[in-house]
C-alpha cells in the first residue's frame, strides 16, 4: 500500500472513531469515502481528536467542529475531501447551520485539473435543504451579512433552495435583494410556477409582485405571472379594464397583453376589428401577444401584416419573430412566409425581417426558389432574395453555379457588389477549408 494510501485510511479512521461508526453506515447507504471494516480502529487512547464516542446524531456542534479540524490531517484528492466534507456539513447543520457555513466558508475550494466554475464553491450548496425547511433563518443571515463577502454565495444558495421550496416567501423579499440579484429571484420563482414546486400559484405571486414598483419588476417579467382566466374571456370588459387602468403603464400592458391571449384564437380581422378603439400602443401590445400564441401559418402572417401596418418594428425586430417565422416554415409554409415577405415596405427597419422571411424556403429547394425568384418584380426586393439564394447555394448546397447564376440576375450594380464580396469571402473560406 502507497503511502498516500496509508495516510488516507489514517484519517479515514480517524473521523470514523470520532463518529461512533456512523459515517460507515453512510459509506455504504450514500457512497461515502469511509470504510466500514476500519470502524473498530483505535487511537493510542481509544478516543479521536477529543470527541466523545457516541452515535452522530447525539454529537454537540462543538464535536461536528473537532471533526471537521480533523480531516485536515487526511490526504485526499479534492473530490474525495469534498465528498467527505459535504457529508459532514449536512448532518452539522442540523445542530448548529451558522457554524457549519463558517466551517464550509473558511475552505479554499481548490479543483483537481480545473472544472466548469461554480459560483457557490462545491460545498455551500450543501445546505440547501436546511434553508428550505427554514427560509427565515437563512434570511436573516443574509439580511446582516452575517458571513462577510461569504454572504454573496450563500445568497444564491438560498435563493435557489426556497424559490423551489416556498417561492412565496422568496417574492415577498425581492425588495430586499439587490438589483443584482432580483432578476434570479423572479426567474426562480417563475420556474417554481411552471413546474408546480411550492404550492404557490400564479395569481398568488402575480399579486405580490404587482405591488412592486415597476423599477424592480417590469411589465414583460409581470406577464409571465399573469394567471389564466377562469372562464371564457369577457373581451368588452377587458377592454374595460385597460382604459380605467390610467396612468399605470405596467399593468396597461399587463392587460393589453392577456386581451391579446384571448384573442389569439380568434381570426385576425376580428382582430383587428377587436382592437380598432383601442390607443396605438395598447393595440400594438394585444396584437403582439396574439401573434406569440397564435397556432396557425394563415393567422400568424396575418397577425404580422396588423404589426406592420401599425409600423410596430420594435416587436418584429425581436427574437420571437424569427422563432414564430421558423414555426411559419416548419408548418410547411416556407412559400407563403416567404410571399408575404415581397409585400413588406421597403425600409432599413424591414430588410433583416425580409432576410428571415425568405431564408428558410431560399435555402431548401434549389429549383423551386429558383422559378420563384424569376417571378419576382425588379426592385429591392428582388436583388435582396437574389442575394440570399446566392448564400444559401454556396453556404448550404455548395453548389456554386447557382450562386453565380442568382448574382448575376442583381440589377443594383452597388448592391451586387457588397454581394460579390460575400461570395469571395466564401470562396476562401471553402480553400481553407473553412466551409466544407
Amino acid at each position: 500500500m502507497s503511502g498516500r494510501s496509508k495516510a488516507f485510511l489514517v484519517a479515514s479512521h480517524l473521523l470514523l472513531l470520532a463518529a461512533g461508526g456512523w459515517f460507515a453506515w453512510q459509506s455504504t447507504v450514500r457512497g461515502g469515502l469511509f470504510h466500514q471494516e476500519s470502524a473498530g480502529l483505535k487511537g493510542k487512547s481509544g478516543r479521536a481528536a477529543g470527541i466523545t464516542h457516541h452515535p452522530a446524531g447525539q454529537w454537540t456542534g462543538s464535536e461536528y467542529a473537532r471533526a471537521w479540524k480533523a480531516l485536515r490531517g487526511g490526504i485526499y484528492t479534492t473530490r474525495e475531501r469534498v465528498r467527505v466534507q459535504r457529508d459532514l456539513l449536512e448532518r452539522w447543520a442540523e445542530v448548529d447551520l451558522a457554524a457549519a457555513i463558517e466551517a464550509a466558508l473558511g475552505e479554499a475550494w481548490d479543483r483537481d485539473g480545473g472544472s466548469e466554475f461554480d459560483p457557490s464553491g462545491p460545498l455551500l450548496d450543501v445546505f440547501s435543504e436546511a434553508f428550505a425547511k427554514n427560509p427565515q433563518e437563512g434570511w436573516d443571515m443574509i439580511r446582516g451579512r452575517q458571513f462577510g463577502v461569504g454572504t454573496g454565495m450563500l445568497r444564491r444558495v438560498w435563493m435557489e433552495a426556497v424559490g423551489m421550496s416556498d417561492p412565496l416567501f422568496l417574492a415577498n423579499r425581492i425588495a430586499g435583494l439587490s438589483w443584482r440579484d432580483q432578476p434570479l429571484a423572479l426567474g426562480l420563482c417563475h420556474a417554481a410556477v411552471r413546474s408546480g414546486a411550492g404550492g404557490a400559484t400564479q395569481a398568488e405571486l402575480f399579486r405580490i409582485l404587482a405591488a412592486l414598483p415597476p423599477g424592480m419588476v417590469s411589465a414583460e417579467q409581470l406577464m409571465e405571472f399573469t394567471p389564466p382566466p377562469d372562464g371564457p374571456p369577457d373581451v368588452a370588459a377587458m377592454k374595460q379594464e385597460i382604459l380605467l387602468a390610467g396612468d399605470d403603464d405596467r399593468m396597461v400592458k399587463v392587460k393589453a397583453h392577456l386581451l391579446g391571449v384571448a384573442l389569439a384564437g380568434s381570426p385576425p380581422d376580428e382582430i383587428a376589428d377587436q382592437t380598432a378603439d383601442l390607443p396605438p400602443a395598447i393595440r400594438v401590445e394585444a396584437v403582439w401577444a396574439a401573434f406569440t400564441e397564435a397556432d396557425t401559418a394563415e393567422c400568424l402572417l396575418g397577425l404580422a401584416d396588423l404589426l406592420v401596418d401599425e409600423e410596430a418594428w420594435e416587436k418584429l425586430d425581436q427574437p420571437e419573430t424569427a422563432r414564430r417565422f421558423q414555426e411559419i416554415a416548419g408548418m410547411g409554409a416556407a412559400r407563403e412566409l416567404a410571399d408575404w415577405a415581397v409585400t413588406l415596405p421597403v425600409r432599413q427597419e424591414t430588410l433583416e425581417l425580409f432576410q428571415r422571411a425568405v431564408g428558410v424556403f431560399l435555402a431548401g429547394n434549389l429549383e423551386a426558389s429558383g422559378r420563384w425568384l424569376g417571378a419576382l418584380p425588379d426592385g429591392v426586393w428582388r436583388d435582396q432574395a437574389h442575394a440570399e439564394f446566392s448564400q444559401a447555394a454556396l453556404r448550404v448546397h455548395n453548389n456554386s453555379g447557382a450562386s453565380r447564376w442568382a448574382l448575376n440576375r442583381i440589377g443594383d450594380k452597388d448592391f451586387k457588389n457588397e454581394a460579390e464580396d460575400w461570395r469571395s469571402q466564401w470562396e476562401e473560406k471553402s480553400a481553407d477549408g473553412g466551409f466544407r
